[in-house]
């Protein structure tokens, strides 16, 4: 079944006498939904309509109806409908296939305008989703509820007769149907759909796992009441947890707004959840949501309706909820700055990581916690900004925390403006901090001291960004330098080792100058965290198989990362195939030598051949 709302092509052979409804108020729902997909065309006659299940229950209904077929219309073509579609096709002329083609479903559905009964007209709103319950031939408030709604959906006026326009479209191909009721239980893909399309109004939290269980209930009653809330009637909505065919037309519906009233920061209003949680979906904040709007959401709002090109006001109107909430709504570049401190995680750690690696006061790979490494690069900045006389310094004095403003002006790129006198010691080693974390010095290069091998990164980074190749920190060489636009050395091929993960992932650069992922290994790296992390730059093949000669044990295709510290496959007791020590081979993906990084001998193999001295860099951490 196709989820939400769709077009389904189910005609009902219905028989004898047309219905007679009295007038009642139009239903107040709003234009067709996004979520109803184009009408599907009537298949051409050879078309087989086995697997359609709609198609397939329409026709068993009208062969139970003709006597041909006993049990119940369950959608699925089995052997007994197989012999009961035989035997129609045989009586009326047609090729007895015993499969359900469009020319038997139109002989089976062909419905006599003049010759309906209340009964087949309620029983063709229970197959479009309009009426609940057994068609009883009784015309009541709900049928004619339920048949103004098919009117106002499928564009009718909304009278509550079924005159023949009404009685044409409710029998057309193209007669719009809703979907079926979702509930406690349901899973599926339209389950999904569901919970995300909650999700994006902010009565959902959590994954869309596409099963409906209490989450899912408790967001969709929030859903119905503020529709009640917004002026539905009990006759359309219910507020019971269950996604009814009208909860989920509304739902779905491409104008539908989701306003209900202004919001004004600081006052407690169950709108402001709604509000916070769309903010912290689209990243323009990480802050656990509330029924407040407090400062930081008021920030995070209005940098919202920057993106969406408003103006920024501090209440929450109709157009900025709209805008919120619409499916195309702005998603953040950035997250609104806010304090932090150590042991805190998120986004925001992860700009400030990033700042400070951009700026030259760590070199460590964002991990998006505030851990020691962080701790550590805000002393240097703050100690950076005393010796440059930086009226910012007394922001960053305490390296265990961060106010919203220091964030916010890091961020915002204090580090990023241009140093005059690079023979200072803390400007030098910000510009070899920086020059190693795009990759054009190595781990032993951040002394302090622009020596040789400091002006020859220069010169590289000068030559790959379009600068004059000085080999000095001149003006333009830091003016970009500390920027996101700065690029970092191309090699052909960037090798990432995670101690972590245990894991080796290898880019190869591509024509437009990024890097994708080419290879993925597992690895086993050194016991005791005795593998040495950071940038190494020299890495090479060395030989086909190589002797450890302190552990007594052969592995092939090695590979110098940096001294004895080696890529290389498997431990072998020689330099034969056959002498395999297994233990080296089920340990891949767990810390297991003395420091060099093992891995399968394909994986090592794919190293050695591709990657040449000089093509690569090496970056573990």
């Amino acid at each position: 079944m196709k989820s939400a709302i769709y077009t389904r092509i189910n005609k009902k052979a219905l028989r004898a006498l047309a219905m007679a409804c009295a007038l009642a108020v139009p239903l107040p729902c709003m234009a067709l939904a996004e979520a109803i997909p184009e009408a599907t065309e009537a298949p051409a006659a050879a078309n087989v309509l086995d697997g359609e299940r709609e198609s397939v229950r329409t026709a068993q209904r009208r062969l139970i109806e003709l006597g041909l077929l006993s049990g119940s219309a369950d959608g699925v073509l089995g052997p007994m409908t197989g012999d009961a579609l035989t035997a129609y096709q045989a009586q009326n002329g047609l090729e007895a296939t015993g499969h359900l083609d469009a020319a038997t479903l139109e002989k089976l559905t062909h419905v006599d305008m003049d010759g309906l009964t209340a009964k087949d007209v309620q029983q063709r709103l229970i197959d479009l989703g309009y009426l609940q319950g057994t068609a009883d031939g009784v015309i009541g408030p709900k049928s004619i509820t339920a048949l103004k709604q098919f009117q106002s959906l499928n564009g009718l006026a909304p009278n509550g007769k079924a005159g023949r326009d009404t009685l044409e479209a409710l029998y057309a191909a193209t007669a719009i149907a809703l979907p079926d009721t979702l509930s406690q239980g349901s899973r599926g893909e339209s389950v999904g759909r569901l919970q995300r399309r909650l999700a994006q109004f902010g009565f959902f939290e959590g994954e869309a796992d596409e099963s409906y269980g209490q989450s899912t209930a408790n967001a969709v009653a929030a859903f119905q009441r503020h529709l009640i809330a917004q002026g539905h009637s009990a006759d359309e909505i219910t507020d019971d947890g269950a996604a009814s065919p009208m909860t989920q037309y509304c739902l779905y519906a491409d104008d539908y707004s989701s306003y209900l009233r202004d919001v004004t920061p600081g006052v407690s209003d169950s709108e402001a959840l709604r509000i916070e949680r769309r903010l912290v979906a689209l990243g323009y904040t990480e802050l656990p949501a509330d029924d407040v709007l407090d400062e930081d959401s008021v920030a995070a709002l209005a940098l919202f309706r920057s993106e969406a090109g408003f103006d920024t006001p501090e209440v929450a109107d109709k157009a900025t909820i709209d805008a919120l909430f619409a499916k195309d709504a702005p998603v953040a570049e950035f997250c609104v700055p806010h304090a932090i401190a150590k042991g805190d995680g998120g986004s925001v750690v992860r700009d400030v990581e990033e700042a400070l690696v951009r700026g030259g006061m760590m070199t460590k790979m964002p991990t998006g916690q505030y851990g020691d490494a962080v701790e550590k690069a805000v002393d240097r900045l703050y100690a950076y900004l005393v010796s440059q006389k930086d009226p910012n310094a007394p922001l960053y004095a305490d390296s265990k925390a961060l106010s919203a403003e220091a964030v916010e002006r890091l961020v915002d790129g204090l580090l990023s403006y241009r140093a005059d006198d690079a023979d200072d010691s803390e400007v030098a080693r910000r510009v070899q901090s920086r020059l190693y974390t795009l990759l054009y010095l190595d781990k032993t290069g951040v002394d302090g001291h622009l020596g040789s091998d400091s002006r020859a990164a220069l010169r590289s980074f000068q030559s790959a960004n379009g600068l004059k190749t000085t080999g000095r920190a001149d003006g333009d060489t830091m003016d970009l330098l500390f920027t996101t636009e700065a690029k970092s050395n191309p090699f052909p091929y960037r090798v990432e080792v995670s101690i972590d993960e245990q894991l080796v992932r290898v880019y190869a650069l591509n024509d437009q100058g990024r890097y994708d992922l080419e290879q993925t290994f597992t690895c086993s790296t050194g016991l005791h965290d005795s593998t040495p992390r950071g940038v190494f730059l020299d890495g090479h093949p060395v030989n086909r198989w190589h002797h450890f000669e302190k552990f007594n044990c052969w592995a092939q295709y090695s590979f110098e990362v940096t001294g004895d510290i080696m890529f290389h496959s498997v431990i072998y007791g020689s330099d034969n195939e056959n002498s395999l020590r297994s233990g080296s081979l089920y340990a891949l993906g767990n810390p297991a030598s003395h420091g060099c990084i093992r891995l399968k001998v394909e994986d090592a193999k794919w190293l050695y051949e591709h990657c040449k001295r000089g093509s690569v860099a090496i970056v573990i951490y």
